[in-house]
């Protein structure tokens, strides 16, 4: 009965998807931040760590490379996709603590519900999983050094560690792999353009590496830069088979630096070239802007579905929207740019649904191109301003500016 019981909510947990998201958070089962995970560990002896992403993820052999980003030392590896072959592993952990992670922290609050559900009574889901990790084990993690392993053979470095590295190692040679059209800046997509490049940078393709080491000091500390760590990984694993010893590759690429503010690197400007008409926001300033310029101008620019929460071919971009926004959909925004004009040298908030595609980038291209001045493009968009209330310490607040979340995604 107990293992028929545990099917079926594994087939519930599994077709959900990422919906519902976050309102089992401290309810149906506990959460802690990393900052705090150093101290849980220790004060709860006996546990077990559970990493539930897949095996290639887990021993970082991930065909995206992206994926492979360490583990947890002394984690147990169970696939959410196995669970259901390798569920009586955990009975011995029924009453004893145990923490589930993953890459994002979307499948081990899955997993965490699931276990919850089936009787586990000390289940706590690790906030921000290895991504956040990878953003804070060099600052704000203290056992990070104790807990981390890695197959790789090169380093994964935040961008916070990253300005570190370049600041304090005069020898750093900074190896950017991007097209050469992406590197200065003269893409067809704006998101590209928008990326930057590193002052004491040099381009080489990805696809001319292996031929061009010539180029590459084999004497010197190396770090790979692109647009996400995809390409970055493959090309510092490449590099390290070719026998470069010291090599670090920028964790999610300038996508992630340019996602972080100046308060984590106040000398950015330093060591970044850019020609941005706009400045981007993480949500910790759009936070900010909103309140100290309350008529700020908010332009969401989703397709009518999603600001509406009636996608029905992707319902886990159904996320609700920012208070006040404005819906002039991308593909609209050119015709009835008029409409803002009197915004025109106000601020103006830009957001889509993240910032992994050219959209919103493209509209502040378009607005700026009309002449508006104050221009504000929101990192991550309407997703990360939720992921990073419930997975960052402190920022819970940004709850308060995100409304009309349909139930089945909170």
């Amino acid at each position: 009965m107990l293992y028929k019981s545990f099917l079926l909510l594994l087939c519930l947990v599994l077709t959900a998807g990422i919906s519902a998201q976050y309102r089992n958070d401290n309810t149906a089962f506990k959460t802690v931040y990393l900052e705090d995970l150093c101290d849980a560990l220790t004060k709860n002896p006996g546990h077990l760590l559970l990493d539930v992403r897949s095996k290639g993820e887990y021993e970082d052999t991930s065909s995206s490379a992206n994926l492979n980003i360490g583990r947890l030392k002394g984690s147990v590896n169970i696939d959410i996709n196995e669970i259901s072959k390798h569920w009586k592993e955990l009975i011995p952990y029924k009453k004893k603590p145990v923490f589930v992670y993953c890459s994002h922290s979307q499948r081990s609050r899955r997993v965490s519900k699931l276990l919850s559900d089936s009787g586990f009574t000390n289940v706590i889901n690790v906030n921000g999983a290895m991504t956040k990790f990878n953003l804070l084990k060099d600052q704000s993690i203290p056992c990070a050094g104790n807990i981390y392993e890695t197959q790789s053979a090169f380093k994964l470095v935040s961008p916070a560690a990253t300005a570190q590295l370049i600041k304090t190692r005069k020898d750093l040679f900074i190896l950017d792999i991007r097209s050469d059209s992406a590197y200065l800046g003269i893409t067809g997509e704006a998101g590209s353009n928008a990326l930057g490049r590193f002052k004491r940078s040099m381009n080489i393709p990805f696809s001319l590496l292996l031929k061009s080491l010539i180029y590459v000091p084999a004497d010197k500390p190396i770090l790979v830069v692109a647009e996400s760590s995809r390409e970055a990984n493959i090309a510092a694993g490449s590099l390290v088979l070719n026998g470069y010893k010291d090599v670090y590759v920028l964790f999610n690429g300038l996508w992630q630096w340019l996602a972080t503010s100046t308060k984590e690197i106040p000398d950015k400007a330093n060591y970044w070239i850019h020609s941005n008409p706009f400045r981007t926001v993480t949500p910790e300033e759009m936070d900010l802007l909103l309140k100290q310029s309350p008529n700020t101008y908010v332009l969401d620019i989703r397709p009518k579905e999603e600001f509406n929460n009636e996608s029905k071919t992707q319902p886990w971009k159904n996320q609700g929207h920012v208070k006040g926004a404005v819906n002039i959909p991308l593909t609209e925004l050119a015709n009835r740019a008029d409409e803002l004009m009197p915004y025109q040298n106000k601020p103006i908030l830009l957001y889509s649904f993240g910032t992994g595609n050219n959209d919103v980038f493209e509209a502040a291209r378009i607005l700026f191109a009309k002449g508006f001045t104050g221009l504000h493009v929101l990192m991550g968009g309407i997703w990360d301003i939720r992921w990073q209330a419930a997975n960052s310490k402190g920022l819970s607040y940004l709850n308060q500016w995100v409304e009309a979340v349909p139930k089945e995604n909170l």
